[in-house]
């Protein structure tokens, strides 16, 4: 009976929530963000078996502070990866000009942590051109965003700022922003950055009090992001254009002026429509606004080595890396890997390969014939058995044996030597090209090199599963090739959302 009077008693709890004009809270059992039937279903459950849902552990940022004539501020590492930019078709708050959505790639990036505050705006400029400030009766909170600057006045700080840090800072792009604001990688699909309730994580015409509010004082979202709707509109770099349906990698926007920029998030002067991650508009460069301020951005994010891809015109949009995985000059030999290892070896054998126990007939993984292991019918790598991947970010994959295939048959290749190493100088149909050492290969020692190159797909040889697909070269031959998946040869990757 006491367990019937608890169950009714959160029923409708769980039904207030539901009700028009109603927020509760605390009716998200399950730590989805929103109150839904799933939220009664963790209480049931809850009653019969005692078992409460475990709070979502948020990731710690990894962040870097900089620190300008006394004034800290700290930037957080956003890791690349593909995303849906824009709003669906099922969103029905959304404008026309936010869609239609469209699948984005993008390098890692850091973004500031909060929106530039009017500390350090002074820090930098010397002055403070905000209209929250006491110059018009505010009490003074140098922690508010600083407003009333336009996207120009912005480049001239971020200018000044390089000048102090030797850093190049800059307004992100619009799809670097919309993909933070989303969570990145850690992105929980919400309709705000960082919650499907919007008093949470924003400040808008409804709760701001007219004003703006100092930064980081609503939640953060997935990235450890402030503000990221609310408080302030804040400057992108793009001009500003209609969305295509196309696919795209680190868009940046018109490539000319189209005289009027980007700006995203929404404000406190604005209704809460204007806070979703999907919301964008535009204002003239010049522009300013008591509700429009910055945010920093730059490329690349702490201890993570930048990688190179050039677009060699081929059919398939794919690009390729202009170095291997283990290596920092396209000569490099890099490192060696076994198919579906992500880490390199001293030796090389069926003893110690991963997907085995111990011979080539005992596959624990990737195989579709029992009589060479365990049947899961796996013909491609998974992400995380990829060496692409693993150790060079979610935007990068090893090759499928059809990109190769591509590469041999849509390239002219002309032997070379770079720096002491010979190769293949690769080029594309476009006039592009990459540079491919003749890296050999390791099984008990490094054996090869210079002599001849293999490089691993991501693809198993389908009629006999012992082995991967790969390419193989040597001066004045190029070929597909197999060979035995423990063998240690190198990988070249490609940029992902092309595969």
């Amino acid at each position: 009976m006491k367990n019937f009077s608890l169950l009714l008693v959160v029923l409708l709890l769980m039904l207030a929530s539901f009700t028009a004009g109603v927020q509760y809270q605390r009716g998200d059992v399950n730590y989805d963000g929103k109150v839904s039937i799933s939220d009664v279903t963790c209480l049931i459950n809850y009653l019969l078996t005692d078992s409460w849902p475990e709070e979502p552990v948020t990731p710690t940022p990894q962040t870097e502070t900089f620190t300008v004539n006394g004034v800290s501020f700290s930037m957080i590492a956003v890791e690349g990866g593909t995303y849906m930019m824009g709003a669906s078709d099922e969103d029905t708050e959304a404008q026309s000009w936010e869609k239609p959505a469209h699948k984005v790639t993008l390098s890692s990036f850091s973004l500031s942590q909060t929106e530039v505050t009017q500390e350090l705006w002074q820090a930098v400029m010397g002055s403070n051109p905000s209209s929250f400030s006491p110059r018009n009766d505010y009490e003074e909170d140098l922690q508010r965003p600083v407003e009333c600057v336009s996207w120009e006045e912005c480049q001239t700080f971020i200018t000044r700022l390089n000048e102090l840090t030797g850093k190049n800072f800059r307004l992100p792009t619009e799809a670097e922003w919309e993909y933070a604001a989303r969570g990145g990688s850690q992105s929980q699909n919400y309709k705000y950055a960082g919650s499907n309730t919007s008093d949470n994580v924003a400040w808008y015409d409804e709760n701001s009090s007219s004003q703006t509010h100092s930064v980081a004082t609503r939640a953060p979202n997935e990235l450890g992001l402030y503000d990221m709707s609310g408080n302030v509109y804040e400057w992108c770099q793009d001009w500003y254009e209609s969305y295509s349906s196309d696919a795209q990698l680190n868009p940046t926007g018109p490539a000319s002026s189209t005289g009027i920029r980007v700006i995203r998030g929404g404000s406190w002067k604005y209704n809460v429509k204007q806070c979703r991650v999907t919301h964008r508009t535009l204002n003239y460069p010049v522009s300013k606004s008591p509700d429009l301020g910055l945010r920093l951005a730059l490329s690349g994010i702490p201890g993570q080595e930048h990688h190179e891809y050039v677009d060699l015109g081929l059919p398939s949009g794919t690009l390729w890396a202009t170095c291997n995985v283990g290596a920092s000059n396209p000569e490099e030999v890099g490192d060696y890997f076994a198919w579906g290892e992500t880490t390199p070896k001293e030796t090389y054998t069926w003893a110690n390969y991963k997907w085995c126990n111990g011979s080539e007939t005992t596959l624990t993984k990737y195989c579709n014939d029992s009589s060479y292991g365990v049947v899961d019918n796996k013909m491609e790598l998974d992400p995380e058995d990829d060496a692409a991947y693993e150790n060079w970010g979610s935007m990068w994959r090893m090759p499928t044996s059809e990109q190769q295939d591509e590469l041999r048959q849509n390239c002219t290749w002309e032997w070379a030597t770079v720096n002491g190493m010979g190769g293949y100088n690769i080029i594309g149909p476009n006039g592009a090209s990459i540079f491919l050492p003749v890296a050999g290969y390791c099984l008990s020692m490094i054996s090869h090199v210079g002599e001849i190159g293999i490089y691993w797909s991501r693809t198993v040889k389908s009629d006999n599963t012992t082995y991967a697909r790969g390419i193989y070269f040597a001066m004045g031959y190029v070929s597909w090739h197999t060979n035995y998946r423990s063998y240690g040869f190198t990988v070249r990757p490609v940029v992902a959302p092309w595969d």
